[in-house]
């Protein structure tokens, strides 16, 4: 919410705060309860989930979302979208009106490439077997391929870990999406007891060009 405040206005200010400006749209996916009411009540702003009303999967947004919105919120989404994730960077960048800002969280390492765990999936399900779950895999061309060790993230919906981000992934995925001025957050904010004990997985900000290049 801080990385918000500035980008929308310039400055900290707490949520409360927040000028009552309806001619500024946002939208987040699956927000959490302790904000999303807050801003709501200041800006036009929806809260959509990919397991229920109001429903948005970034990999295939519906027409109506696109070229919507002066913010877009997606916070420990992207580690569990579809492959190929760059389709859900992509959307992410068509769901803002030029100029727009993405403000993304997702869990990154400072070192190495991105790991995908299912690069090839496909045609896929879980299965449960001994209390223990597997995902059994068709690929494209035919193959048959299962995983186990599988690593679920707490909350509802599709939770399922595909990958692990990179710092570089990461940026290379927003940059290759067509998103300019990208910036990791880790400046601390006294004020509302922001104060980074790392240097990963922070906060990033990137912004739709106000101008399309062919």
């Amino acid at each position: 919410m801080n990385v918000l405040s500035n980008a929308l206005f310039g400055k900290s200010i707490a949520i409360t705060d927040f000028p009552s400006r309806q001619d500024i749209m946002g939208i987040d996916m699956s927000g959490a309860a302790n904000y999303v009411e807050q801003v709501a009540r200041k800006l036009d702003f929806t809260n959509t989930y990919f397991h229920k009303p109001p429903h948005l999967d970034i990999t295939a947004p519906e027409p109506q979302w696109l070229d919507q919105f002066d913010f877009v919120i997606s916070s420990e989404v992207f580690e569990h979208v579809l492959p190929p994730v760059g389709r859900a960077f992509a959307n992410a960048l068509r769901l803002l009106k030029p100029g727009g800002v993405f403000l993304l969280t997702v869990p990154f390492t400072k070192t190495g490439d991105t790991v995908e765990h299912f690069p090839e999936l496909h045609k896929w399900h879980l299965e449960k077997r001994d209390g223990e779950h597997i995902l059994l895999n068709l690929t494209a061309d035919g193959r048959c391929q299962q995983f186990d060790n599988l690593v679920f993230h707490g909350g509802e919906g599709e939770t399922l870990e595909m990958r692990i981000f990179s710092e570089t992934g990461v940026i290379a995925e927003l940059k290759r999406a067509g998103f300019e001025a990208i910036c990791i957050h880790d400046e601390p904010c006294s004020e509302f007891g922001i104060v980074w004990h790392q240097n990963w997985s922070l906060p990033i900000s990137a912004r739709r060009p106000k101008t399309e290049t062919e």
